[in-house]
């Protein structure tokens, strides 16, 4: 069941958000409030993406909504079997008309969660983040967005079928791309692959937006993926890498109270149009270099924005 409570535990989060329960406690055996949840995604969305991606054509009495409730019950009830999962699931079949389901066969369940992909549930990931994010825009003018990724360890008899061949010197399992809105403390955008692919190589799926600061470190380095940001209308805030080649074209005054901190302060350009071989830097506004001393590391940071 990993995977696919991979992706539910995301789009729970989101789901909760879009609800205002982050300071409550989540019953499931308050099946009254599991049933609010649930309106936050309606059906019809839902069936919608069933349709585009023809997810339920050969399922006849289990589909993917069947199988979405049944996973977020278990995330939210902690249940971690199949066994318990069912008899949990099936004490509650009063309610099951209202959550537009049945009763379950952990065999059933097994077998979906076994043989799906997760495409379906992803895209309603994406609606859900994109319902949070209409609001939030409205709510602040300036918009802190952060990049990052984790890695998932994944091993052992079932796992190693699937992430053994491309496991990396530090991990074997899948990794976590995540957009993360800072003031609203939710995803906003998620995407999973491989653990040896690349952080910069998924940037080509990130949605850029106006008028957003995008902060991520630097195993986002790519000049050119800088210029597209630069090019949406947005901002960025990252890390130069220390053989970046860089020409000063100006040493910018520090404030006196800032100095403890900033050490430097300079507007910068790419001296190299050619950094990585053939490919073309993109890049060629001027940049802003600020050095920022930290507390904990003797070597200071190196900005760019």
């Amino acid at each position: 069941m990993t995977k696919l409570q991979g992706v539910a535990g995301i789009g729970l989060r989101v789901l909760t958000s879009v609800y205002q329960l982050k300071n409550q406690t989540c019953n499931m055996y308050r099946i009254n409030t599991f049933q609010e949840l649930m309106k936050g995604l309606p059906r019809g969305v839902f069936d919608q993406l069933v349709k585009k991606h023809q997810a339920d054509k050969y399922s006849k009495h289990f589909g993917h909504w069947d199988q979405l409730v049944v996973m977020t019950y278990a995330q939210l009830s902690g249940t971690t079997g199949l066994r318990p999962l069912e008899a949990s699931f099936n004490s509650h079949v009063a309610h099951h008309y209202h959550l537009g389901t049945g009763r379950i066969k952990r065999s059933t369940l097994a077998d979906a969660n076994s043989r799906r992909g997760d495409t379906v549930f992803a895209d309603a990931v994406t609606w859900l983040m994109q319902k949070v994010a209409r609001p939030l825009r409205q709510q602040s003018k300036e918009l802190l967005y952060l990049l990052d990724s984790t890695s998932i360890t994944l091993k052992g008899r079932e796992f190693d079928r699937w992430t053994l061949s491309n496991k990396t010197r530090n991990t074997q399992g899948v990794k976590l791309h995540i957009l993360y809105a800072e003031q609203a403390q939710i995803p906003i955008w998620q995407s999973i692959s491989a653990a040896n692919v690349n952080d910069v190589e998924k940037t080509k799926e990130l949605p850029l937006q106006q008028e957003v600061i995008y902060v991520f470190d630097k195993g986002y380095c790519d000049y050119n993926w800088w210029h597209r940001i630069d090019m949406a209308g947005a901002q960025f805030v990252t890390r130069f890498k220390r053989n970046a080649g860089l020409r000063i074209e100006e040493e910018r005054s520090i404030p006196a109270e800032a100095t403890d901190i900033v050490l430097q302060d300079q507007i910068v350009r790419f001296k190299n149009r050619h950094p990585g071989g053939k490919r073309i830097n993109q890049y060629e506004k001027p940049l802003r270099c600020i050095t920022v001393a930290r507390a904990d590391k003797p070597t200071p940071l190196v900005l760019a924005t």
